[in-house]
């Protein structure tokens, strides 16, 4: 129940509409929960994956990498619908990404999109779901890393950092998600 008051309380404090407050508890209270989902009891058989219901929660993921965050979507019991990746520096690396990922999460509805976030911006967000409960970005952070910027004394933002970034913006513009998280490491 803790876990319910403290997502209620972060929803207040992201200035969630009340409507969409009722939303989540309805969907909590309504959750059917999977003995699969219990960690603590499945740990000695790591094969198990979760099962999530039909109901449950969905995400879309932008600059998702290899899928860990969506790992811990599915363990928390959140669907990720979409997942956005593609490095065109890096095409046959970016490729074999969306394989992976393609055979981790394809079971829970997820599509992999290879395409740059900021082409899919241009694109309108075309095929996403609109209002979906999560929406996560990841941008690359090198410039903004810590240990790479004190090298050098500055961050040096590119011009590719503020598209991704307008990129991020029009995703949230568009796609109006309940909650936002944007994780960039080392910063």
């Amino acid at each position: 129940m803790t876990k319910t008051v403290s997502m209620i309380r972060t929803l207040q404090h992201l200035g969630a509409t009340r409507e969409d407050i009722t939303a989540f508890i309805k969907k909590a209270k309504t959750k059917k929960t999977s003995p699969k989902l219990d960690v603590c009891k499945n740990f000695d058989n790591t094969k198990l994956k979760p099962v999530l219901p039909d109901d449950a929660p969905i995400a879309v993921v932008l600059f998702a990498g290899g899928g860990g965050i969506e790992a811990g979507m599915v363990q928390a019991g959140i669907r990720p619908v979409i997942a956005v990746e593609f490095d065109p520096t890096k095409p046959d690396l970016s490729r074999a990404i969306a394989l992976n990922h393609h055979r981790n999460f394809s079971e829970y509805g997820c599509r992999i999109i290879q395409l740059t976030v900021q082409e899919i911006a241009r694109l309108g967000f075309l095929g996403f779901p609109r209002r979906p409960d999560y929406l996560h970005a990841s941008p690359v952070c090198a410039n903004f890393n810590q240990a790479h910027t004190a090298k050098a004394g500055i961050a040096l933002e590119t011009a590719d950092d503020l598209n991704a970034a307008l990129a991020v913006a029009e995703a949230i513009r568009q796609l109006q998600p309940r909650m936002v998280n944007k994780f960039m490491s080392g910063t």
